[in-house]
């Protein structure tokens, strides 16, 4: 067993699957919600052996996938809602989708067809810095995220306030942006267990991603990471007994988790505005600056950490843009 058990509840079960690909992830989440019929909550990614495990698991809580009526994602990435497809197929009946507007071009058809990649993603890369090559390793990297899912059509859309129940539960959904634009957080009220998606985990500070596309947005003034830091606060007002992460084991102190996190973003942002103020260079040229070790297929995660990071601190007038490039110049101030 990769992480603990997870408490005995009434109307929940939790399916962890380990992540051989992503392994700093440790497991990949599913949760069962309710007695039969059930709602799903995300669902893993299409990987090799992972729907026959969650079918097992299902077995031994005494249900199929016959017995799932609903699907919610937390959020659009490939690892929360890769198997909708695939399950809607083998409940062999029709199971409703939901998720987020916010996410839809995560799931779309269009996103698969385009492996997630686009001439916006492209025009950012160049525009901080990063060599034609190391592009075209971003690129192979994201071609390959689609054999971890199928585009998910049609879809329901949910939004905050929405509220879910059946026998022995009640949902409550909080959209709590940053993760992605459209990441929400489901909170079972009888129980007062929170359902994090990527918002919260356990072992690692989740990313809040660069949104390359943000004319796409409702907001095209989208910051994700201002926005998760005002998603946290939203979370630490609630009255949590356990937080059911998406990945790895269940949290038992939210309230401590989330001042870590906000600890760890303010000097990562620290560590940002001390390397520009060695002097004023491109944000690719910092990467060594704030991470030792940038792992192989990493080096958009580490772009985008810094960019997010950037962002709060030209808002708080503490770094600017001095040229726009491309490259574009970023100093401290």
């Amino acid at each position: 067993m990769l992480i603990k058990s997870f408490p005995e509840l009434d109307n929940i079960h939790a399916i962890a699957v380990p992540l051989p690909v992503q392994k700093q992830l440790i497991t990949a989440n599913v949760y069962v919600v309710g007695s039969g019929p059930v709602t799903l909550i995300d669902t893993g990614p299409k990987m090799p052996g992972f729907l026959d495990l969650i079918r097992k698991q299902l077995n031994r809580a005494g249900l199929d996938f016959k017995d799932v009526t609903r699907i919610i994602a937390t959020h659009g990435h490939m690892d929360h809602v890769g198997l909708a497809t695939q399950i809607r197929r083998a409940a062999g009946h029709p199971v409703e989708v939901f998720i987020h507007p916010g996410d839809l071009r995560l799931v779309s058809k269009e996103s698969f067809r385009d492996n997630r990649w686009s001439k916006k993603a492209d025009e950012l890369m160049t525009w901080v810095g990063v060599p034609v090559g190391e592009i075209g390793k971003i690129k192979q990297h994201f071609a390959s995220f689609s054999e971890w899912y199928d585009p998910v059509d049609p879809v329901s859309f949910l939004k905050d306030g929405d509220e879910f129940s059946g026998k022995g539960y009640h949902l409550n959904v909080i959209h709590t942006p940053g993760h992605t634009a459209g990441s929400v957080c489901l909170y079972e009220s009888k129980q007062k267990i929170l359902f994090s998606g990527d918002c919260l985990i356990k072992h690692i500070t989740p990313n809040p991603f660069i949104e390359v596309e943000k004319f796409r947005l409702q907001n095209p003034e989208y910051q994700s990471l201002s926005a998760f830091i005002d998603s946290l606060e939203r979370l630490a007002r609630l009255d949590v007994r356990y937080v059911y992460s998406g990945h790895g084991e269940y949290i038992d102190d939210l309230k401590n988790l989330i001042s870590g996190y906000k600890t760890h973003h303010r000097e990562r942002m620290n560590l940002i505005r001390q390397a520009l103020k060695r002097r004023a260079r491109p944000l690719y040229a910092i990467i060594d600056d704030v991470f030792p070790f940038v792992p192989e297929g990493d080096l958009f995660l580490a772009v985008s950490e810094i960019l997010v990071h950037l962002e709060v601190l030209m808002n708080e007038g503490r770094a600017e843009l001095v040229a726009p490039g491309p490259p574009a110049i970023f100093a401290a101030r």
